[in-house]
């Protein structure tokens, strides 16, 4: 008879945080802990900034301090994109030219380099957010994510 009484109590409860959750609506979506909303596995970091975030043991908080700085980088990097492709643009019509253009191929390479050269102190910048939203042994772990490189996750 307890058997049966346990078992009810625990069905009642996986089906309360079943729908509470949206998992029955949306599949594995609907969660909301550690950023994981409908529909973001795709976009903005999703697996790899869900298992960083797991691995490192973050709060909500230092989640939302990290995905405002990542996400201050990226639209940074995205105002940056037009030049970064017109300088593709310049290349490849170098190359389909009769003759080859050497100084032009430098030109277009410096205003390249110009362009990463901008990237330096954003990012800078972005580590010295995420610095000082983790702890001493989170700022380890995700040291050793950086130097492990993307298969550690």
């Amino acid at each position: 008879m307890f058997g049966f009484v346990f078992g009810t109590l625990c069905l009642v409860g996986f089906v309360s945080v079943y729908r509470r959750r949206g998992w029955g609506r949306h599949g594995w979506h609907g969660w909301h802990g550690h950023g994981w909303h409908r529909g973001s596995f795709g976009r903005r970091g999703g697996w790899a900034m869900y298992r960083a975030f797991e691995e490192l043991d973050t709060t909500p908080g230092q989640e939302k301090a990290i995905r405002s700085a990542l996400g201050e980088l990226r639209s940074s990097l995205a105002e940056m994109r037009p030049d970064l492709r017109a300088v593709r643009t310049q290349l490849a019509q170098t190359l389909t030219a009769e003759q080859f253009d050497g100084p032009q191929v430098e030109a277009s390479l410096d205003r390249q380099v110009q362009a990463f050269g901008r990237v330096g102190p954003l990012v800078a910048h972005t580590l010295g957010q995420i610095h000082e939203a983790l702890d001493p042994d989170q700022r380890r772990r995700l040291a050793r994510f950086l130097e492990a490189g993307p298969g550690y996750c």
